[in-house]
């Protein structure tokens, strides 16, 4: 009977010392560490996550059964930690498509009615009318016609006896007008 002894190398090929493989790849991460923070914050934009990665590569390539001369050359831990890179980027851009709508949800508020909001609609209300009341007659009328009544520029313009470009520019003025009030968004 034959017995197999899993710590024992295959047959042909060297017999490498367990702590050699990870201290060459520490020598390499510590040598490297600031292109390779680079490579992975150009790709993530955010320093903590571009951590986490090359932390994530370290441990990679560490627990990785691969050939030593592969293992120390920097071109190739640049490139695993520009893969996790990407795959992390990716994964981010999924988990904001899929959850926006639970965020969304969460900053409305439960209760639209509450005092404090009605006196801010109000106040919002009073601020427009004032500044409604500053604009010229013409641009006050072309205003309300356009936002309030939904009329066209081409119906506003047949009202008021003017072209249609003339009502885009007056909209326009007003938007200026009432945008340096802060009340146009």
């Amino acid at each position: 009977m034959t017995v197999i002894d899993d710590r024992a190398p295959p047959a042909g090929t060297e017999a490498h010392d367990a702590h050699d493989v990870p201290g060459t790849v520490s020598q390499t991460f510590i040598a490297q560490r600031r292109n390779l923070l680079n490579v992975a914050m150009r790709i993530l934009g955010c320093p903590c996550r571009a951590e986490d990665v090359v932390h994530d590569a370290y441990l990679k390539l560490c627990q990785e059964r691969c050939h030593d001369a592969l293992r120390c050359e920097a071109s190739y831990i640049s490139r695993v930690v520009r893969n996790l890179a990407l795959d992390s980027y990716r994964r981010q851009q999924l988990e904001k498509r899929l959850f926006i709508g639970d965020v969304a949800e969460q900053e409305t508020p439960p209760d639209t009615n509450s005092p404090d909001r009605i006196a801010m609609a109000q106040e919002q209300a009073t601020c427009v009318r004032d500044a409604m009341r500053r604009l010229p007659s013409r641009t006050r009328d072309a205003v309300v016609q356009y936002y309030f009544e939904d009329q066209t520029q081409k119906r506003i313009a047949e009202r008021l006896g003017i072209s249609a470009t003339m009502v885009n520019f007056i909209l326009q003025d007003a938007r200026s007008a009432l945008g340096a009030m802060n009340i146009a968004r």
